[in-house]
């Protein structure tokens, strides 16, 4: 059975994110555990053959927050790089990122659930599902951020 393709990003895709909106000289503490958490979803992917990119954008957030890479902004960044990895994939889950509205609220909110283990990591994806909306025309920064994503 064949497997459908899938986009996973990089580490220098996600240090790029976390620079962006979070702290722009910043650099992980613990470059391997970023390393870690960013192939998580590649090796999710490969031995489990989980092929829900809501699942596999759940890992990939779970593992940034938990292995907590960054002195500060785990959380945060987590959630950049799970709506960047299902932006590559053709799905968004925040239009303007961190805004101020119940939709970014509630994704905090599960974040921060994961983090205290009040829900799994598959409650986390569940939840990506039901609020994800599909991706209209790629903008230029999502087009780039495809353009350098490891396929598999």
């Amino acid at each position: 059975m064949a497997t459908k393709t899938i986009r996973f990003l990089t580490v220098s895709q996600v240090q790029r994110l976390h620079a962006r909106f979070i702290a722009p000289n910043a650099v992980p503490t613990q470059p391997n555990m970023l390393e870690s958490a960013i192939h998580s979803p590649m090796n999710m992917k490969h031995y489990a053959k989980e092929e829900d990119v809501f699942q596999l954008a759940a890992n990939l957030a779970e593992k940034i927050m938990k292995n907590h890479s960054f002195q500060d902004g785990n959380k945060r960044t987590a959630l950049l790089a799970a709506d960047m990895f299902l932006k590559i994939n053709g799905y968004y889950l925040q239009r303007v990122p961190f805004a101020e509205d119940t939709h970014n609220k509630g994704l905090a909110n599960a974040h921060v659930a994961v983090v205290t283990n009040q829900w799994t990591v598959e409650q986390l994806g569940n939840y990506y599902k039901s609020v994800a909306v599909p991706l209209g025309p790629l903008t230029a920064e999502v087009m780039e951020y495809r353009s350098s994503a490891t396929e598999y």
